[in-house]
């Protein structure tokens, strides 16, 4: 199910791209940037919630099609297998701090590598939730991650990866 709504997800942003680029709209309003921030915030908060999957779709729909906001999106920034349950609730976030960090950090989220440490982090806060609300939901491989985090390694683990793995 979870990897059904990833697939989807990743279709209706290529397509939303297309047609982004036929249909010119005006820049993002600070309403806008405001409420991505928060669906954001809420996503980490709260990565499982089926009551944010209509934000998380507007938020999505609106980051491709606004034309002042560039986001990369790597899958050096997801570690776990495919078959994970919480890969999209994972994805969701990362895509969402993603997008709020290039808002809240516009320099240094030019920096596509330091934007997906950013959303590693963020995604990194929502695993530790969806486990202390089901510890049968761990992933080894974010586990790894975790313990990356505490030895104080994860900008070199996220740079080495976006340097394999994703376009410049």
């Amino acid at each position: 199910m979870r990897k059904a709504l990833t697939t989807v997800i990743f279709l209706l942003a290529l397509s939303l791209g297309v047609v982004a680029q036929e249909q010119k709209r005006s820049p993002s309003t600070s309403e806008e940037r405001a409420r991505a921030v928060r669906i954001a915030q809420a996503l980490e908060a709260q990565p499982t919630d089926p009551s944010l999957r209509d934000d998380y779709k507007w938020l999505l729909v609106w980051a491709v099609e606004v034309p002042d906001l560039s986001v990369s999106i790597c899958t050096a920034n997801m570690p776990w297998k495919e078959k994970y349950e919480h890969s999209g609730d994972l994805a969701a976030v990362g895509l969402a701090a993603t997008v709020a960090f290039v808002i809240q950090h516009p320099d240094e989220g030019k920096d596509a590598a330091t934007a997906g440490l950013a959303a590693m982090e963020s995604m990194l806060r929502a695993y530790q939730k969806i486990v202390e609300q089901d510890a049968k939901a761990r992933s080894k491989e974010m586990d790894e991650v975790v313990e990356i985090q505490k030895q104080g390694k994860l900008e070199e683990y996220i740079r080495s990866r976006w340097t394999k793995t994703c376009k410049k």
